[in-house]
């Protein structure tokens, strides 16, 4: 990673204030409250709780250690550049003396170069973070890592995606065949049907489209793992020169192409084969994206903004919305491709002594690869506040034990249902806001 040189003028001055520096508190108060108070904002930044980490910074003294939580704070709240800067100064202090925040601070950095497709600089990171702190890192969360490095290695020298604007995006849509939103685009003549997913951290295509499309694969085999089976399915990666979306023209898209078996959802009594799916990158390319109820998805830089909505962060390449449940403002992934939402070992953990409510039951979780039984429990009403509006999903599935995905850090997941009683709902990724549109009862009435 650059690290910023100073020259050799002024140098005692320096030395003499750097060590001036060291001798200072990180805030003020005793020692024991000092320690408190960092391994509390450690507490925020494992957690993903974002507004306490960011009311918490007000009060620290400037230095690497604030550079490094400013820096996961700004990559969380959409701000990649500033993230790149502040990780950077931080990391070759805290190195040597917190590697756990060194390894968090290398993901964080590869994922921002990720974002500003910076390829190689991402990939740096990576090993980097493999090389030297591969021990911060267990189990799925290594494996992971490890896949997402072999990605992006993948890409090397791949060119950076664009956009230019020629006019406004307005799409048809509809359900498909397993209840997820769907699209038809025209890329490279081939007109398919995509699926809309924001939980999808790229685009992806089947290896059949691959070759209608003519895409050649860049060198290289990578895999990636099924967030809800945990099965891990062998990949390539090509570039589709130009995707047309409305009045959208993007060039350079990276896409992930998955054997056809691999996009096969496996269900009882049915299976439906999936050819194209578009991800995160073409989304927040978009700017502002609407989904309506109608069958419509409307896109552009701008939009009215009027109607309250709710802060939306980012863990890695997936949009995170914050809700508030029992007067509290809990973190969930949003994932347009699925049909049903679910709740975490964390959310069971915290609200288990509503649990005498709970029913018990089997779970089947389809995904790409095939599908996964689980006993849960099937909670009869969840309520989340978006802010003035109020969601309601019911008989939602939470798992009192880990699913062995990156959904157990948070509280679950959020499918269609939590946005199925909605004229709309708009992903603002300029202004980093999620929004619901009126409520289907009220327009009904009118």
């Amino acid at each position: 990673m650059p690290i910023q040189l100073r020259t050799l003028f002024g140098r005692t001055v320096v030395l003499l204030c750097w060590l001036a520096y060291l001798r200072m508190p990180l805030y003020a108060g005793t020692s024991g409250e000092v320690t408190v108070a960092k391994n509390r904002l450690d507490t925020y930044v494992q957690e993903f709780r974002v507004e306490e980490l960011a009311a918490s910074l007000q009060k620290m003294l400037p230095g690497p250690e604030r550079d490094y939580f400013e820096g996961v704070l700004a990559n969380r709240t959409g701000h990649v550049d500033e993230s790149i800067r502040l990780l950077n100064n931080a990391l070759p202090k805290i190195r040597a003396s917190h590697r756990d925040r060194a390894a968090v601070a290398l993901e964080i950095l590869a994922d921002n170069y990720n974002k500003a497709f910076r390829y190689a600089d991402a990939g740096r990171a990576y090993d980097d973070l493999l090389a030297h702190f591969s021990d911060q890192l267990k189990g799925d969360h290594l494996q992971g890592t490890k896949d997402d490095a072999g990605v992006v290695h993948l890409l090397g020298r791949a060119p950076a995606q664009t956009v230019a604007w020629n006019g406004p995006t307005r799409l048809k849509t509809e359900r498909d065949a397993i209840g997820t939103l769907v699209t038809e685009l025209t890329v490279h003549g081939v007109r398919e049907k995509w699926l809309l997913d924001t939980g999808a951290n790229l685009s992806v295509v089947s290896r059949s489209l691959a070759k209608k499309l003519g895409l050649q694969p860049l060198p290289g085999f990578g895999q990636t793992m099924s967030g809800l089976t945990g099965i891990e399915n062998p990949l390539q990666v090509a570039i589709v020169p130009v995707l047309q979306i409305g009045g959208a023209t993007l060039r350079s898209v990276v896409v992930l192409i998955l054997d056809d078996d691999n996009l096969k959802i496996k269900l009882p009594n049915k299976s439906y084969q999936i050819n194209g799916i578009i991800g995160y990158p073409v989304f927040q390319a978009l700017g502002v994206v609407t989904f309506f109820q109608d069958g419509f998805l409307e896109a552009g830089p701008e939009t009215d903004s009027s109607t309250s909505g709710t802060h939306m962060y980012m863990r890695f390449l997936q949009p995170v919305i914050e809700c508030r449940i029992q007067g509290q403002s809990l973190p969930f992934p949003f994932d347009s491709g699925a049909d049903g939402t679910f709740l975490s070992i964390r959310y069971y953990k915290q609200f288990q002594g509503d649990s005498k409510d709970w029913k018990k039951e089997e779970n089947i979780m389809g995904g790409g690869g095939g599908a996964v039984r689980r006993k849960v429990y099937l909670l009869p009403q969840l309520r989340l506040q978006v802010g003035t509006r109020v969601a309601t999903v019911h008989n939602v599935p939470v798992f009192p034990t880990p699913i062995g995905a990156d959904r157990d850090e948070l509280y679950g997941n959020l499918g269609q249902d939590f946005v199925s009683g909605f004229e709309s709902f708009t992903l603002d990724f300029s202004k980093m806001t999620f929004r619901l549109g009126a409520p289907l009862s009220v327009q009904t009435k009118q």
